[in-house]
């Protein structure tokens, strides 16, 4: 294995007892060692890697220098949305008003939406994505027992508040303790 001289051995050792990221610090001790002379598979086993590992990164230390070496992970965007930002703002207009069909926006009916009016076919996570970012949360009534009785539950709910009262900061569940002295 050759290793391009970007850096010197005491270089490379101070790089990996300055460096604060764990895998590119783990890098360094990788091109460290190939650099002393020890072989992949070596250098595989110090560094509980592959030795494709070890390969992959001698071949980016070579190419790059030492700046290929950090973790790239962190500046990565990640992945493109699935709406553009004009699109979500659409779809989001269109939560304004009710959808065609009546009732309440559904995902499955905001996914056809989009379907039918931005031309994409997209799963219900994205769907549930913007609205989650958007602030909106779910709007759904409270559940009713199919045996519930409407007037016996209104009854209830008024003579049952009368005989709750907040009790006093001293009044505990037990109703009033005397007070005692601790003289």
């Amino acid at each position: 294995m050759t290793v391009v001289n970007h850096l010197t051995l005491e270089q490379l050792q101070h790089r990996i007892k300055q460096e604060k990221d764990p895998i590119a610090q783990l890098r360094f001790l990788a091109v460290y060692h190939a650099q002393r002379g020890l072989g992949a598979q070596e250098i595989a086993q110090l560094t509980t890697r592959t030795p494709r590992w070890v390969h992959a990164t001698l071949q980016r230390y070579n190419q790059q220098g030492p700046q290929a070496l950090s973790d790239r992970r962190h500046t990565n965007p990640g992945r493109r949305p699935k709406l553009r930002p004009e699109e979500s703002a659409q779809v989001l207009q269109a939560l304004q008003s009710p959808p065609p069909d009546g009732g309440l926006w559904t995902g499955e009916k905001l996914r056809q939406w989009v379907a039918l009016r931005l031309g994409k076919r997209l799963s219900l996570n994205p769907i549930y994505r913007l609205l989650h970012t958007s602030g909106y949360r779910l709007k759904v009534p409270r559940p009713v027992h199919r045996k519930g009785d409407p007037a016996a539950q209104e009854a209830y709910k008024k003579t049952s508040a009368k005989g709750l009262r907040r009790r006093g900061r001293r009044e505990g569940r037990f109703g009033s303790l005397p007070m005692t002295s601790t003289g």
